[in-house]
């Protein structure tokens, strides 16, 4: 994994792209999911903002397409 991350190859660069376009929203919506049991409003706040994570991350918004 550490050696990977260090080549400076383009599937290094994708890896990496898609760990933080996958773990960040799951970390969201998991914290979002455990912060709407206890205060309604935060907790959509933070869905919200899981959701436009992804969409953007992933490059729906931002023509990520070649």
């Amino acid at each position: 994994m550490k050696n990977l991350i260090l080549n400076s190859g383009w599937e290094s660069m994708i890896f990496v792209m898609v760990l933080f376009g996958v773990l960040v929203p799951l970390f969201l919506f998991i914290f979002g999911i455990s912060k709407y049991s206890k205060d309604k409003k935060q907790g959509k706040i933070v869905l919200i903002i899981a959701a436009v994570y992804t969409i953007i991350s992933f490059g729906v918004c931002g023509g990520f397409s070649i």
